[in-house]
């Protein structure tokens, strides 16, 4: 009896000792990083332009503006890489404008309602600004310095994304006739 014991404790020990080795797996998990441009834009929202009255000068200017009561800032939001992203205003400029009046004919020659006005441009996120100012042509325009998207102090753990505000002021020389008038201002990433 005892020799069947040892007998099949040997034959058990020899079957854990010389059976194959058990199949080992292994998987690779990949990872995959996609590093963008400095700095992309979403989708921007357009602003509204309110009639304010007019200004001083002679003529006084007629002004439209988002700065008045019911007009509404321009937004645009900025995801970047980097902390040290800056933004300057590259252009301002007409693009059309409507009539109200179906009938509108203007006299030969002159141009559009609204093409000619001065433009002033701010944008801003919090603690920082620029601003733009020039002919609706694109003419005589000078753009201010560069500001920072993220200004100091600037929260390390916080996620890379701003929403610039921009306002825009037209100031029309002479009558503003009824209408829609569409303006564009060109943001820029500058590094």
């Amino acid at each position: 009896m005892i020799r069947r014991l040892v007998l099949s404790g040997f034959v058990l020990v020899g079957a854990v000792a010389f059976s194959p080795n058990v199949l080992a797996q292994s998987v690779d998990v990949i990872f995959e990083g996609n590093v963008g441009e400095q700095c992309s834009f979403a989708t921007p929202v357009p602003g509204i332009l309110v009639y304010s009255g007019g200004g001083t000068g002679n003529p006084p200017p007629n002004v439209i503006t988002s700065d008045a009561p019911g007009g509404i800032s321009g937004t645009v939001d900025v995801s970047c890489n980097t902390d040290s992203a800056n933004l300057q205003i590259s252009d301002a400029r007409f693009v059309s404008f409507t009539p109200a009046d179906p009938q509108f004919d203007p006299p030969s020659g002159t141009l559009p309602p609204g093409s000619d006005a001065d433009l002033d441009v701010l944008a801003t996120v919090p603690g920082a600004e620029t601003d733009y100012n020039g002919k609706a042509d694109g003419s005589n325009s000078s753009s201010g310095s560069p500001m920072a998207i993220f200004p100091p102090p600037f929260n390390t753990g916080a996620p890379l994304q701003q929403t610039v505000e921009v306002d825009l002021s037209v100031d029309q020389a002479g009558t503003l006739e009824a209408g829609i008038y569409q303006y564009a201002v060109t943001l820029t990433i500058v590094p």
